[in-house]
């Protein structure tokens, strides 16, 4: 199921298509790696369930929210990326789901081509091209968050 392109990024700004900025506070729905994978290899596939339901339950709502990915355990960023790519196959008809925030622990190694946070927004971008990104390092395309 491919989804709908619902938002753009305009100057490290979030704005809706066809709209207005968007006010990004609040818009945080914090899922850490740890949850999502809490052992090395093994999905918690009931947390990823619990986590759908809820955010199905935003889409009745028309409500919105980026996931605001946590890098909270030892592990590569390969194996992050992986994960979190996980988490959006889980979540993939959310309509609510805005798109992923980048770590500032990829963050901090740049955004080019090859780099840690290009590497993981390609990952997700592959069966998601309608998630914008989320961070509090400023680089073309990301929004920024405060």
């Amino acid at each position: 199921m491919k989804l709908e392109k619902i938002f753009e990024v305009k100057n490290n700004r979030l704005y809706k298509i066809g709209g207005g900025e968007v006010n990004t506070d609040g818009m945080a729905k914090r899922v850490a790696w740890s949850q999502v994978e809490p052992t090395p290899g093994e999905y918690d596939e009931a947390f990823l369930a619990a986590l759908r339901d809820e955010l199905k339950a935003l889409d009745a709502q028309g409500a919105f929210v980026y996931i605001d990915a946590v890098y909270d355990r030892d592990g590569d960023a390969a194996q992050f990326a992986a994960a979190m790519k996980h988490c959006a196959r889980r979540i993939k008809d959310c309509v609510s789901v805005a798109g992923f925030s980048v770590p500032n622990r990829l963050a901090d190694g740049g955004f080019a081509d090859g780099s840690a946070a290009s590497e993981y927004m390609r990952e997700l971008s592959q069966k998601h091209g309608q998630y914008v990104y989320f961070c509090k390092k400023s680089a073309p395309g990301v929004v920024l968050l405060h």
